[in-house]
This record gives structure tokens, C-alpha cells and sequence, in this order.
């Protein structure tokens, strides 16, 4: 229950002290539950797939990515970049990240193994209605929510709605995963038909541009792969009245806040410069540009996307934003989880999140999860997958490990 909670909280003003990692209590909610499990198994880890799966993948980009800081002093004769910043220190605090999520996933599958599947099904729930009361709340009275978040500037009576998150990107994405699973794990259709109609109301409040397309998509892609013909002609008639408030959510919502984007261009061409940023770094530094090194190596690969990127718009990029992150070097990173972690990392990170999505997917088939559960589980994948390629950073976005616990959870318990 309280590392489930500590997913939903990701603006602390502690944040202000402890850096950008103090914003979620994660990481010592799973520091306390870590140690505490250390020592009531006589310092023996138990590992399952998921959290081998990232404790391999940190200590393998971490000791890389040290490589490059040593080699890095060789050829620089320091340890500081350019910006005075040590790239050791870079180093350290950007891959606790992954530390942490290692922990997460760890601690999480663990204490679920003692729990019935019940008892996670009305937490979820319960969570997922928590959540729901809290976009309330902070409709009508956002200044409430003031001590969870570092700051309150901008938000106000009618703004839209960031529940316990930074901005409302994020907000949507931990909100929608927490109910797309509340509504996968509950059995009573009720409480389903409640939590579809506060999906969709929720998420006409946080205003994000793109978590319903991206649930949306994540349904197509599900529909198309995953289904038979009579499966598929059977699922239309569930399918079309939904695409049908989807559509008109959309229509009114989301894309009048896009033309926003569009008009201004500066969020568009961050994103754009930044997403081609990565794949060129794939081919500058295939073992990625390391965690605290990167800060000194970007230089080239994002030059590139630069110019492909003036090459392929259509209209004149707002380089305003990507030539404050250079001068400054705040900032600095790709607007995308996957994405900056194949700048980190290189090849190792595509590796990675392709076998972890693949086990997910896999895991979904051999659980005993009935069929719409099946559907449901594997859209939330997908949707969490395309958010965090394309949407959503996912520096203390804990909530994007909790399908793959899930999953591990039904399948384990199959």
C-alpha cells in the first residue's frame, strides 16, 4: 500500500533540498523496505524476472558509464564539464534512477507475494478513487493540494488539473495507469462503468494532449494483434461508442490545446530535436553517452538532429528552448523516459525495454486473467509504452513499473 501510494506523489517540495529524486517518497519508502527485507532473509535477495531484469540493467549502464567518466578525466585532464559541473556526480545521481526502480519493482513484487489478489484488486481501486477525489479537490479548491506540490504558480481555479504531479502530462499518465488497472482488476461492472466515466472525465480536466490518443492507439494496436476476426467484429460493438467519447473528447480538448503547441512551435521542436537527438546519438555513442558524461558529449549528435530537423519540418523550428538548454546546460535531456535512457545508454537501453515489454506481453498470455482482462492489461502496456517513448519522462514516474508488477503478480499467482 505505501509504495502504491508513494507512485501517485511526484512534487514534493522536499525536492527543493534533495534534488529532482526528494519530488516522490519512493525512494525511501523502498530504501526502509529494501533493508528491512535484507535483513529478515539473512542478506539473501530473492529476485524475480522483473526485478533481475533491472538490477542488471543498472549495474551494467552504471559501471559503462563510470568507464566513461574515467576515460573521460584521461582525455580532459578533469572532471568538470563545461557547464563546472562534475560529471561524476552527474553520473551517480542520474543512475539512482534506475536504483530506485530496481527497489521499486523488488519491494513491490515481494510484499504481493504474502497478499491475496483481492487485497491488491481494492487497493488499486481504492487508490484509483483517491485519485479521482483528488482531481475534485483540486478543481474546486486547488490550493489545498499547495503542501504536495514545490510550487502552486499557474495553477489556479479552472486551470487544468495535476493531481499530485509536476505538470499534466504526468499527472494523466499515473492517473490513467492507476485506473486502466483499476478497471482490469475489478469484478464487479459497476464499479468498472464508474471508473471508465472517471477515466474519461479525468482526464477532459488534466487536459493532456496526448494520453487519450495514446490510449486510443494503444486499444488499435491490441485490436489488430492480438484478436481474430470474430473477436474483433464482436469487440466493435464495445469499441465504437467509447471511440465515439474518445473522438469528441479529442475534437474539443485535446486538439485546440495542440494548436496551441503548433502555433508557439517551442514544445513541438523541443520534442522533435530532442527525439532525433537520441537516434543520433546511437550512432556516435552506441553504448549511449553516459549518465554524467553526456552533459559534455552531446554536443555532436544533437548538432545533427538540429540540422535533420530543420531538413524535415515543414515549418521553421523554435530553437529557443534547445539553445537555452545549451547555453545553460538545464535541463538538458530528451523529452521521452525511453528516449534519454538510449542517450545514457545507447543500444543497452532499446535492448532492455524491448525485453521487458516482451516479457509483459508475453506474461499477459500465460496468466489465468480472463479474456476482457487479458485486452485490458495488454492496452495499459501499450499505452504505458507509448507514453514513456513519446510523452513522458520518467525520472520519478514510478507508476510506469506498476503494469509489470501487476502482470508479474497474476502471472505468478496463475
Amino acid at each position: 500500500m505505501i509504495i502504491l501510494l508513494s507512485m501517485t506523489l511526484n512534487d514534493l517540495p522536499v525536492q527543493a533540498f534533495l534534488g529532482m529524486l526528494g519530488a516522490s517518497p519512493m525512494w525511501a519508502a523502498s530504501a526502509v523496505i529494501f533493508i528491512l527485507f535484507l535483513i529478515q532473509n539473512k542478506f539473501r535477495l530473492y529476485l524475480d524476472k522483473y526485478s533481475r531484469l533491472f538490477m542488471f540493467y543498472f549495474l551494467l549502464t552504471f559501471c559503462i558509464s563510470l568507464i566513461q567518466c574515467v576515460w573521460y578525466y584521461i582525455v580532459e585532464g578533469t572532471i568538470l564539464n563545461s557547464y563546472g559541473v562534475s560529471v561524476l556526480s552527474k553520473h551517480i545521481f542520474a543512475s539512482s534512477y534506475y536504483f530506485f526502480y530496481f527497489l521499486t519493482v523488488y519491494c513491490a513484487g515481494y510484499v504481493l507475494r504474502s497478499v491475496s489478489g483481492t487485497f491488491l484488486s481494492k487497493t488499486v481501486i481504492l487508490i484509483a478513487f483517491i485519485m479521482t477525489l483528488i482531481i475534485v479537490i483540486e478543481f474546486v479548491a486547488p490550493d489545498v493540494l499547495a503542501p504536495f506540490h514545490l510550487s502552486m504558480e499557474g495553477y489556479g481555479v479552472g486551470s487544468r488539473q495535476r493531481l499530485l504531479s509536476p505538470e499534466p502530462s504526468i499527472a494523466a499518465f499515473t492517473f490513467n495507469i492507476f485506473l486502466l488497472l483499476a478497471i482490469t482488476l475489478s469484478k464487479v461492472n459497476l464499479v468498472r462503468l464508474i471508473l471508465w466515466g472517471a477515466l474519461l472525465a479525468g482526464n477532459m480536466l488534466i487536459g493532456s494532449k496526448s494520453s487519450l490518443v495514446l490510449i486510443m492507439f494503444g486499444g488499435l494496436l491490441v485490436f489488430y494483434f492480438n484478436m481474430t476476426l470474430i473477436q474483433k467484429l464482436k469487440s466493435l460493438f464495445a469499441l465504437i461508442p467509447i471511440a465515439g467519447i474518445v473522438i469528441y473528447t479529442i475534437i474539443h480538448t485535446v486538439l485546440p490545446a495542440l494548436m496551441v503547441d503548433i502555433e508557439n512551435f517551442t514544445s513541438v521542436s523541443t520534442r522533435l530535436i530532442t527525439s532525433l537527438w537520441a537516434v543520433c546519438s546511437l550512432f556516435y555513442y552506441p553504448l549511449g553517452e553516459g549518465y554524467g558524461t553526456y552533459t559534455a558529449w552531446f554536443v555532436h549528435p544533437l548538432e545533427a538532429a538540429i540540422s535533420i530537423g530543420n531538413n524535415l519540418a515543414p515549418f521553421s523550428l523554435n530553437l529557443s528552448e534547445i539553445n537555452d538548454m545549451i547555453d545553460t546546460g538545464n535541463y538538458l535531456s530528451a523529452k521521452s523516459g525511453i528516449l534519454f535512457s538510449v542517450i545514457h545508454s545507447g543500444f543497452m537501453a532499446v535492448i532492455f525495454y524491448f525485453i521487458v515489454f516482451r516479457n509483459a506481453f508475453r506474461d499477459v498470455q500465460e496468466t489465468n486473467a480472463g479474456y476482457y482482462q487479458k485486452i485490458l492489461l495488454r492496452i495499459t502496456l501499450w499505452y504505458s509504452l507509448l507514453s514513456i517513448l513519446f510523452a513522458v519522462n520518467i525520472e520519478v514516474l514510478y507508476a510506469f513499473l506498476l503494469p509489470f508488477i501487476v502482470v508479474n503478480y497474476l502471472k505468478t499467482n496463475s
